[in-house]
């Protein structure tokens, strides 16, 4: 009898693994390591959650330290350009360099994703409009002075929103990327742009 349990703990102890590497999976950028933009809405969304309740609940609110979340939005600057140029293997090790620079110069509360190709999303805990902007700008520095492909710095274009009143997940990451396509395309790339609603 005790070898019968003895086995059928070895197989839920394997189980178990199983499914935490499952959830990884399902949850994480396998060329960076970092969240997919499944696993980083999971996490802002639960985020937005407490903070729009702590807003809407008085009494609950002084259980509440978080009352603020803001997204840096990242889009390198001329990727395919460097990637037709100098191939995919050399743009898959700028963008994992860029993912270590971002997420070693945020908080371990703060959560950092791949959203997609060369866009980078950062969610930044507790952290005001004005305290998101000078992060955005340390990393955009950092990304330019650290990263290069063949002698030429590496650039990113950086949008910036925080979480208003009822906004949901979706609305604050549009309105970060929007903010970054201004930088791109507006400001000439290699800057920092806050959204505006004017």
């Amino acid at each position: 009898m005790s070898e019968e349990i003895k086995k059928l703990k070895q197989e839920i102890y394997k189980r178990d693994i199983q499914i935490r590497e499952l959830k990884k999976l399902a949850t994480k950028d396998p060329l960076t390591g970092l969240y997919n933009r499944r696993g980083f809405e999971e996490e802002v969304s639960r985020i937005i959650k407490d903070i729009s309740y702590g807003r809407e609940n008085q009494d609950a609110r002084r259980h509440f330290f978080v009352d603020s979340i803001s997204i840096l939005f990242f889009d390198v600057d001329n990727f395919k350009k460097l990637n037709d140029v100098h191939g995919h293997k050399i743009g898959d090790q700028m963008l994992q360099r860029v993912a270590q620079i971002i997420s070693g110069k945020v908080r371990s509360v703060d959560f950092v994703a791949r959203w997609g190709g060369e866009e980078i999303v950062a969610a930044l805990v507790g952290t005001n409009e004005d305290e998101a902007y000078k992060k955005a700008e340390e990393i955009r520095a950092a990304i330019k002075s650290r990263v290069k492909v063949k002698d030429t710095a590496v650039t990113v274009s950086v949008g910036v929103a925080c979480f208003d009143e009822d906004m949901s997940f979706k609305e604050l990451v549009e309105r970060a990327d929007k903010a970054m396509y201004v930088a791109k395309h507006e400001k000439g790339k290699d800057c920092v742009v806050k959204y505006s609603t004017r």
